[in-house]
């Protein structure tokens, strides 16, 4: 089998494209056609390719983490701000969603048994309530506080005697 003619019809290619560029450009190049020169050369440009690809991406890389670098800097004042805009926001509205302290003291006088003391209560700065009260009946205490429905959630934390009896820590987390 023998290929035909070529067609006469087709085409020449253009002076200014760059496939002719290209042509002409590679026609000046001696290339050697055998022995150990050209397989050096070629196993030399084919190494070259990911070679050259780990460098460019190494180079790229080092770029983008000088350029995060550089826009973290540049937006630390402002995450600062919006973190101690959060903060803010959540403080207010913990002490807006709750009761006001002279309100939770009247409650526990009105729930606790009339032995029982006080000794510590204390709004925590997310919004939770912790008290700590004394007694001879620490069971008796925690029954009382859980029969209100204001202190439904509280839970106790510890229990401790003192000389003066009984102490028990309850905590109602922020809600």
């Amino acid at each position: 089998m023998q290929a035909g003619p070529p067609d006469p019809e087709a085409p020449p290619i253009a002076a200014d494209s760059l496939a002719h560029r290209l042509s002409g450009a590679l026609s000046a190049v001696r290339v050697p056609t055998s022995g150990w020169r050209t397989a050096a050369a070629f196993g030399a440009l084919v190494a070259a390719g990911p070679l050259l690809t780990i460098l460019g991406a190494t180079l790229l890389a080092q770029h983008e983490k000088r350029a995060t670098a550089q826009l973290q800097n540049d937006l630390a004042p402002r995450i600062q701000a919006e973190a101690a805009a959060r903060e803010a926001r959540a403080a207010l509205a913990n002490a807006a969603g709750r009761a006001a302290p002279g309100t939770v003291l009247e409650t526990l006088a009105g729930v606790l048994p009339a032995e029982a003391k006080l000794t510590r209560i204390e709004r925590t700065a997310d919004g939770g309530l912790e008290f700590d009260m004394a007694g001879g009946d620490p069971d008796g205490l925690r029954a009382a506080i859980r029969r209100a429905p204001e202190f439904a959630g509280m839970r106790n934390t510890s229990q401790r005697r003192t000389d003066a009896g009984m102490i028990v820590s309850m905590r109602q987390d922020a809600q």
